[in-house]
């Protein structure tokens, strides 16, 4: 009896421990203890979100004092500074955090300009320096490929190949890319990977190494689109100087939101690069007048942004009630690592 009575613990020595009051207290002042620690975590986590919104707005203020947005060690700092700021991980909380802050809100509209035009800035600076002097297609190559952010776009573009192959059986041929701006990199990128692919008859027929050869039917093609005149100019001189890389890469200066603009249909993917459209609503609509040219079955392809990279670029929101009457959302992708933009892979319902 003995034995069971001390199994159950009734009338044992732990059941008197159980009740005593030492024990009580102590067990009370873990609890406190515990919660204290809480407090101050929490505490610790919100001086950091507001740290962290402060040097976004500090950053911001200073980019305001700038004479100009074109390369310079005092904005290539700030917006080095920025970007890698924006592009630590953190949970939703802390992100909610930071991005409520009200002086952040005040001061994201403006910001996300500025980012944008100092990326223009970049793009056509580097444009310009690459064709600054006479040399082969190779050495042309090299000086593009010199482009602080050259891994960065092979990188992203990777990533979305992959994810265009994951919502289709067939590598895409016909490519649209809208706001490609003067240095084309993603374009460029693209079609060497189409070019790669073993699907393509590009593999079986290899072109001559002349650089005026032409495109046949089955070559990979990519429609490069902007309102910007001066950066089709510029990204049609160096798809040119670029000879056989850039063999295949077609050049259009249209508002591509234009209803009376280039039928799209002929496209099995279209880009929409992050730089078009600012707000929500803007690219809404640019989308939608968009996708009323493409073919059912065709991809659309948006860059987006996520978490503290809302900053620099708008996050794309395809489910929206009318965007869902003409897409269906296929594929989602955040990077964690150095690249900034997310993408959004959709297919246009018939």
């Amino acid at each position: 009896m003995s034995l069971l009575t001390s199994w159950l613990r009734l009338g044992s020595p732990w059941s008197k421990r159980q009740h005593c009051p030492c024990v009580s207290h102590d067990s009370l002042a873990i609890v406190e203890k515990a919660d204290v620690l809480r407090e101050q975590r929490l505490d610790s986590r919100t001086e950091k979100a507001r740290a962290l919104a402060k040097t976004i707005v500090h950053t911001h203020s200073e980019l305001l004092k700038l004479p100009h947005l074109r390369p310079a060690p005092a904005i290539n700092q700030l917006l080095g500074n920025l970007v890698s700021v924006c592009s630590e991980i953190h949970d939703r909380e802390f992100v909610d955090k930071v991005l409520s802050n009200p002086d952040v809100q005040a001061v994201l509209p403006s910001l996300r300009q500025i980012c944008a035009r100092a990326e223009s800035c970049l793009e056509l600076h580097w444009a310009e320096h690459i064709l600054s002097s006479e040399g082969s297609p190779d050495e042309v190559l090299d000086r593009l490929k010199a482009f602080p952010y050259y891994e960065n776009y092979e990188e992203l573009t990777r990533l979305e190949y992959c994810a265009i192959l994951s919502a289709t059986k067939t590598a895409p041929q016909r490519i649209a890319f809208i706001g490609s701006g003067p240095l084309p990199l993603t374009s460029l990128c693209l079609l060497q990977h189409l070019k790669q692919n073993p699907t393509n008859a590009l593999l079986a027929n290899p072109p001559s190494s002349s650089s005026d050869a032409k495109p046949s039917h089955k070559d990979p093609v990519i429609l490069n689109v902007d309102y910007d005149a001066s950066a089709i100019a510029a990204s049609l001189t160096l798809s040119l100087a670029l000879g056989e890389p850039g063999r295949g890469m077609e050049f259009i200066c249209a508002d591509a939101a234009a209803p009376s603009e280039r039928d799209l249909a002929e496209f099995d993917v279209v880009y929409m690069a992050a730089l078009v459209g600012v707000t929500q609503t803007e690219k809404e609509s640019i989308i939608l007048r968009v996708v009323d040219r493409m073919r059912a079955g065709a991809l659309l392809v948006v860059r987006s942004s996520w978490g503290l990279r809302t900053c620099l670029y708008p996050e794309v929101d395809l489910a929206t009630e009318a965007l869902l009457e003409k897409l269906e959302c296929c594929v989602v992708v955040h990077p964690y690592g150095q690249v900034v933009n997310s993408v959004i892979v959709a297919r246009v319902k018939a």
